[in-house]
């Protein structure tokens, strides 16, 4: 990182907890406020019973409710875990399930929190039938996840976008960035290959 970014990751770390208060209040108070228009809706005569008007509300509800799940994990996952001080060698093999060690620095409940939105975001994305996992240990660790996607018309640029997606595999690329690793994934027609990615501390 350039020394004057330094700065402004600082003050990212410092302010995320209040921004993310911050950002939830009025989210909570719009979804409350909603909830209070469809109650004065349903004493208005015939109002209650217009469908377009209950599919509007639904959909805003829905829409104000995917903010906030975002504004949680972007807020929350792009900082340090609190109370957990500085980061230490943490062994990730049993996160992946491989034998021997492979120490990764960094903050251990973060980091198991990363493979298992990893995993669970892959399975969103690809059939069980022939889905296939590798993992790769030299300088980094790399586990692949490989097999065709769930979906005929998958946009594989859109299952890191926290809008987009069902958060999983954008939160766990989110914390592996933090910790100089990457989450990547390639697209060949159905086909698909995501690669997690950690820089490893050698013994």
């Amino acid at each position: 990182m350039d020394p004057w970014l330094d700065t402004f990751a600082r003050a990212n770390f410092l302010r995320s907890a209040d921004t993310a208060h911050d950002l939830k209040t009025p989210l909570n108070v719009a979804v409350l406020n909603l909830e209070l228009l469809r109650m004065r809706l349903r004493k208005i005569e015939g109002a209650g019973d217009d469908e377009k008007i209950t599919n509007y509300a639904a959909a805003v509800e829905q829409e104000l409710r995917r903010m906030a799940r975002i504004v949680d994990a972007f807020f929350i996952l792009s900082t340090p875990p609190k109370n957990e001080g500085e980061p230490t060698l943490v062994d990730v093999a049993p996160f992946c399930e491989i034998e021997g060690r492979a120490l990764v620095r960094g903050h251990e409940s973060r980091l198991r929190q990363a493979f298992k939105l990893f995993f669970d975001g892959s399975a969103h994305v690809l059939k069980e039938e022939g889905r296939r996992t590798d993992v790769v240990r030299d300088l980094q660790l790399r586990v692949t996840i490989s097999g065709e996607a769930r979906e005929e018309e998958l946009e594989v640029t859109k299952i890191f976008k926290f809008y987009f997606s069902d958060l999983a595999l954008a939160s766990a690329r989110l914390i592996v960035e933090t910790y100089g690793g990457e989450v990547t994934a390639d697209q060949n027609g159905t086909s698909v290959t995501i690669t997690l990615s950690l820089p490893l501390v050698l013994d």
